[in-house]
């Protein structure tokens, strides 16, 4: 993960000013509570997300991993009227803590939080969406490539986070680096898809339908 110092992300997070204010505390209370908190997607990386999801006006997004609904929210409060989110999650304690977030942040009618294997619910799936952002267990990256990449429309972004795995792609040796390494490679060799490297926080691949084809 790439990591500002320190003076210069509280600069960079300053200027993010359009996030609800109920993401503070979320961040708080996911230190407290969760045992990996740095899972969370941080307040730039949820920046980026509602900013892409109001240039792309999506109205009908999937998110791959829920974790305490940080960027659920954050992706919620961009939407445009009649627009919803599906989020997965499959930990409970995850998905009990989302809710109180959700419900507290207000966005309850904006996010549909499910508790489900999220390989077994894509593997049922046959509608597409406006925007997709992966964020769930890396050993599954390619799966989740094969499983999302038919949910995709013409103008559809996927946003997948963590192809950089802290740099451990450069010389994969775990199952999880492995995967990813892969997933980057899939995605590359693919020529149905574009796709960018965006070197924010852990790396975060952004990927649309070739349209030149």
């Amino acid at each position: 993960m790439i990591q500002l110092p320190f003076e210069l992300e509280n600069y960079a997070e300053e200027f993010t000013s359009f996030l609800p204010p109920v993401l503070d505390e979320i961040e708080r209370q996911t230190f407290l509570k969760t045992t990996y908190p740095q899972m969370l997607s941080g307040r730039i990386q949820a920046g980026l997300l509602h900013f892409l999801i109001r240039l792309t006006r999506a109205e009908h997004v999937l998110e791959i991993g829920t974790f305490t609904a940080y960027s659920s929210i954050a992706m919620a409060s961009a939407l445009t009227k009649g627009g919803k989110i599906i989020t997965l999650e499959i930990d409970e304690k995850n998905t009990l803590l989302a809710k109180e977030f959700i419900k507290k942040s207000g966005f309850e009618r904006q996010i549909e939080l499910i508790q489900k294997n999220a390989i077994e619910y894509l593997s049922g799936l046959s509608e597409k969406f406006d925007f997709i952002f992966l964020d769930a267990d890396k050993e599954n990256y390619p799966e989740y490539y094969r499983l999302i990449k038919p949910l995709l429309k013409e103008n559809t972004l996927w946003v997948a986070d963590n192809v950089w795995w802290s740099g451990k792609v450069l010389n994969p040796r775990d199952e999880a680096s492995q995967a990813i390494a892969e997933f980057n490679r899939l995605v590359k060799n693919d020529k149905d898809l574009v796709g960018y490297f965006l070197p924010l926080r852990d790396g975060l691949m952004l990927i649309q339908k070739n349209k030149s084809i």
